[in-house]
C-alpha cells in the first residue's frame, strides 16, 4: 500500500513538473541566483543565470520587467529563452533585476500613483555591474539592457543619462515619453538601440499619445514610435534610410500579424539603430514559448521570437572593437 501511494505521489510529482515545463519552460535543475545589494542603505534585489562552464570574462545582459511585475515573471513571459541562448553561447550572464515595488525610476515625469519608484534606479545598475565584475570577471565593455514596457522606459533612461556603462539597448512596447513628460537629463551621447514594437499596441499607442493602462490609469504622453526612433538616429549620426530591411516569414497566418525590421547604419559613430515593426502586435513580447498573455494587451504576434531577435543583436554589437 506504501508503495502504491509513493508511486502515485511521485507520479504526480512528474506530472506536475512537466505540466509546469511545458507551460512556463521551468526547470529545477537550473534555477536563478539570488543577489542583494545595498543602494543608499536600501536593499535592491536582483537573480541571475550563469551557464554552466562560462568563458573567460563573459558579456552580461540585464533583462528588464514591466510596471507591476516581478524579475521572476519577465523570465517567465520571455519564454526562459534569454537563459537557453546564455546556454548555448557560453559567453553571457543574464540579470534579471528587480524594480522598487515592482516600479523603475524612468524618465517619466508623470504624477499619480503608478509613479512610485523615486529610488536611485541607476546607481542600482552601476552596483550590479561592479557586482558581476567583482565575482564573475565580467567583460565591462560587453554590457547590454533590454526592457519591456516600464522596463524598456527604464532602458532609456539608461541610454540618455549613462550610456558609456552599456554597449547597446532594447525597448520593447515602448516609445519615449515627450517633452512635457521628461524627467531624463539629456546627454546626447550616441547609443546602439534596438525598437520592438506593435502598431495595435493598446498600452504604448504606436503613433503616440496617452499612455493607459485602464480607465482610471494615465502614465503621461509618449512621441510615436517613429519620432522615438529618429530621436535616437539623429543623436547617432545614422543614415535617414534603412540600411536593410527584412521581412519576417508570416509563420502564423491565424495571427494576423506580420514583422519587418529596418535596420539602420550610423558609421560616424559606429553604432547601429533597429526597429523591429509588429503589424497589428499588441503590448507583449512575442515569444511562442510563452501565450498566456492576458486579452487587454492586444494582439501576439506568432511568427517572431522577440528574446532571440534581442540577443542576436546584441551579440552582434559585441563582435564590434570600437568604443562604445
Amino acid at each position: 500500500m506504501r508503495k502504491k501511494i509513493f508511486y502515485i505521489l511521485l507520479a504526480t510529482v512528474l506530472c506536475a513538473a512537466s505540466t509546469a515545463h511545458y507551460l512556463f519552460q521551468w526547470n529545477l535543475f537550473k534555477p536563478l541566483r539570488y543577489g542583494n545589494i545595498k543602494v543608499n542603505d536600501s536593499g535592491r534585489e536582483f537573480y541571475y543565470y550563469v551557464p554552466e562552464k562560462i568563458s573567460a570574462m563573459p558579456a552580461l545582459i540585464f533583462v528588464l520587467h514591466g510596471s507591476t511585475m516581478s524579475a521572476k515573471q519577465m523570465q517567465l513571459v520571455t519564454g526562459h529563452e534569454f537563459d537557453h541562448m546564455a546556454d548555448e553561447n557560453k559567453n553571457c550572464i543574464i540579470v534579471y533585476p528587480q524594480g522598487y515595488q515592482q516600479y523603475w525610476n524612468d524618465c517619466r515625469n508623470f504624477t499619480g500613483k503608478e509613479k512610485r519608484s523615486t529610488m536611485d534606479d541607476i546607481q542600482f545598475f552601476e552596483e550590479m555591474i561592479d557586482f558581476f565584475s567583482d565575482k564573475f570577471h565580467i567583460n565591462k565593455k560587453q554590457v547590454f539592457a533590454a526592457g519591456y514596457s516600464g522596463g524598456a522606459q527604464m532602458c532609456y533612461r539608461l541610454a540618455k543619462e549613462r550610456s558609456e556603462l552599456f554597449k547597446g539597448f532594447a525597448a520593447i512596447s515602448a516609445c519615449l515619453p515627450n517633452q512635457a513628460n521628461n524627467d531624463c537629463k539629456e546627454s546626447n551621447q550616441p547609443v546602439s538601440i534596438l525598437i520592438m514594437n506593435g502598431t495595435s499596441d493598446p498600452i504604448n499607442p504606436y503613433n503616440g499619445g496617452e499612455m493607459k493602462t485602464g480607465e482610471n490609469s494615465n502614465h503621461g504622453s509618449v512621441m510615436s514610435t517613429e519620432a522615438t526612433l529618429d530621436y535616437w538616429k539623429k543623436i547617432s549620426k545614422c543614415d535617414s534610410v534603412p540600411a536593410a530591411t527584412f521581412a519576417f516569414p508570416d509563420i502564423n497566418r491565424d495571427d494576423h500579424s506580420s514583422v519587418i525590421k529596418y535596420s539602420y547604419a550610423c558609421s560616424m559613430t559606429n553604432k547601429e539603430i533597429v526597429l523591429v515593426k509588429i503589424n497589428n502586435g499588441g503590448h507583449n513580447i512575442p515569444n511562442p514559448e510563452f501565450f498566456l498573455w492576458p486579452n487587454k494587451v492586444g494582439n501576439v504576434n506568432k511568427d517572431i521570437r522577440g528574446p532571440e531577435i534581442v540577443f542576436d543583436y546584441f551579440m552582434e554589437l559585441g563582435t564590434r572593437n570600437a568604443k562604445r
